[in-house]
């Protein structure tokens, strides 16, 4: 029976970022359907006592080389790539025993999630002992390195010359870690899982992957917290003022993660009529300072509960997120549970959440003109929050 399986969620966190937020939702989901399900983090956020730390459960030999291989990444990504920000890159080549601590919980399936930044290195998968499910959040498992590949389509083939490191050539440490991908994994059965038919159509073209199973299951959300609230009710517990329309913007890594493309925004804005009753809303962890923008800004900081988050969606007009590339981004998927109709670039996995001039405004990628004239179409519609929020019920709940 289902009830009956034991599964594991290995993931870089719980509730830190997108990624983690969707494999802990998951992680909860199955809790609440019977099933036994245990979370593995490098990161934890949550007082869950089904959530485990792997450093609570590493030995005292594990933990040496766990800070020895850490301390060794990290060098290396010093030394390679433009950024080093692991949201944008990752190696996993600085091998430990993680493999050891997943065996320990003697499941029927571990569910990998986001592991970049050496979290479960390439090496290890060979060593679980149980089937393998994994989830992408981003494009880094069949790519050199990169997290998101952009215009790059080399993973297509061989990668190297990569473009994200400092000093790319041919056989650079892109194509390298490609190659160990494709040596460690050809072999290892595993199902793939992509939220998004755009992530999967990449998984389709990519060397490591395209022979892998490959299921396409859109990430979840408990509809019953992310649901319409009366706006007003909603303003007035932010503080934000009643007679305006409010445009929303936020990210986990606020206005400064250049591929959630705060600037477009900041952009079309200056576009919009002279004179008009528009105001920004900003939340994330970074908070704006001196926007050029031509209309004032309500900063929220970083909300850390869903009730602040469905709050703060439910009291805006437009929730806009020009991202460059992006696979099914969960705050896309909370603003129309909430109702609140949503502005983005025609990119990545994003129309399979938006419905162009149905549920919002699928504007032409980098188009600042047509972003622009995406936001006031959509402030200008009746747009029905119960009609949007019903949708996402139907496919995601």
């Amino acid at each position: 029976m289902v009830q009956d399986m034991k599964v594991l969620q290995v993931s870089g966190t719980d509730t830190i970022g997108g990624a983690g937020i969707a494999a802990y939702r998951l992680h909860q989901g199955l809790q609440q359907a019977g099933i036994d399900s245990q979370m593995l983090v490098s990161r934890k956020a949550t007082s869950d006592p089904t959530v485990h730390r792997l450093s609570t459960r590493l030995d005292w030999w594990g933990r040496i080389q766990h800070r020895y291989a850490s301390r060794h990444y990290r060098h290396q990504i010093k030394k390679t790539s433009r950024r080093t920000d692991s949201a944008y890159w990752s190696l996993n080549n600085a091998t430990y025993p993680i493999a050891d601590v997943i065996n320990t919980f003697h499941v029927d399936v571990v569910h990998i999630h986001w592991v970049g930044d050496n979290y479960l290195p390439i090496s290890q998968f060979s060593k679980i002992n149980a089937p393998i499910v994994w989830t992408l959040h981003d494009m880094w498992a069949f790519t050199g390195g990169c997290h998101y590949a952009g215009d790059c389509t080399a993973y297509q083939n061989t990668c190297g010359n990569c473009p994200q490191l400092i000093r790319p050539k041919p056989d650079d440490i892109s194509y390298q870690i490609l190659q160990q991908k494709i040596t460690a994994w050809q072999n290892i059965p595993m199902t793939i899982v992509c939220p998004s038919q755009w992530l999967a159509d990449c998984v389709r073209d990519s060397q490591v992957l395209k022979d892998k199973t490959l299921q396409v299951i859109p990430n979840g959300i408990n509809t019953t917290q992310f649901k319409p609230i009366d706006k007003l009710s909603a303003r007035e517990a932010f503080n934000l003022p009643i007679d305006k329309k409010l445009v929303l913007f936020g990210a986990f890594g606020g206005i400064n993660d250049p591929r959630k493309g705060f600037t477009y925004l900041q952009d079309a804005l200056q576009l919009l009529p002279d004179g008009s009753d528009i105001e920004l809303v900003v939340f994330g962890v970074n908070q704006p300072q001196d926007l050029e923008v031509n209309l004032p800004v309500h900063p929220v900081g970083r909300l850390q509960d869903t009730v602040s988050m469905a709050l703060l969606y439910s009291a805006c007009d437009v929730f806009v997120l020009p991202s460059m590339q992006d696979n099914l981004p969960n705050t896309l998927l909370e603003s129309l549970a909430c109702g609140t109709p949503c502005v983005a670039f025609d990119t990545g996995g994003i129309p399979d959440l938006i419905q162009h001039q149905t549920n919002g405004y699928l504007a032409k990628l980098r188009d600042v003109q047509d972003l622009a004239q995406g936001i006031q179409w959509t402030l200008e519609q009746s747009l029905a929050p119960k009609m949007i929020h019903h949708n996402i019920v139907k496919n995601h709940d």
